[in-house]
């Protein structure tokens, strides 16, 4: 995803939580990836298929590292 998408994800999520949540499953499902929340940003994981300890644990944010 870009800059741009990931930015208006979090800005929509800081207002409507489930409309960003729903988005996100969508473009996860689209494009075949595991993006997730913490904090309502959007965040990719190092270990997606880990337990929610493992995900977490590794959790980056998917702005810091668009392009």
């Amino acid at each position: 995803m870009t800059r741009a998408m990931i930015s208006e994800l979090n800005t929509i999520a800081s207002e409507d939580f489930e409309k960003a949540q729903a988005m996100l499953e969508g473009i996860n499902l689209v494009l075949g990836t595991k993006y997730g929340w913490l904090n309502r940003r959007v965040v990719f994981f190092d270990k997606p298929n880990g337990t929610v300890a493992e995900r977490y644990a590794s959790a980056h944010d998917a702005w810091t590292y668009a392009e």
